[in-house]
């Protein structure tokens, strides 16, 4: 039968604050991916004033330098062009998941 596409996942990010809206403008602008700033609603309606990122590496570096450069941003993705932003939390786990975590280490004890 017909497979189903899988939409593509885009990635946005959105500053907190002007010093790190300078950083990220600055850093696409070098990597010749600076585009215009737009405004799209999350799963919840609310508007975002964000950037696209068209690499996810982009992100990661933004999270690595994120306390030395004293950046302040959220990070959206979105699964095809016309899908609502949801917010993306690296490196945080699910609450089931911190509960399960703990019986193991508990059980290991």
């Amino acid at each position: 039968m017909g497979e189903k596409k899988t939409p593509m996942t885009y990635w946005y990010v959105e500053p907190g604050d002007s010093h790190t809206n300078k950083v990220i403008a600055d850093s696409l602008l070098a990597l010749s991916q600076l585009d215009e700033n737009v405004s799209l609603e999350d799963v919840d309606g609310t508007p975002h004033s964000v950037y696209q990122v068209e690499e996810y590496f982009f992100i990661t570096r933004l999270y690595r330098d994120r306390v030395k450069l004293n950046l302040s941003f959220q990070v959206f993705c979105r699964a095809g062009k016309n899908g609502k932003l949801r917010l993306w939390k690296l490196g945080v786990k699910k609450p089931q998941t911190q509960i399960k975590t703990a019986v193991r280490v508990r059980s290991k004890v």
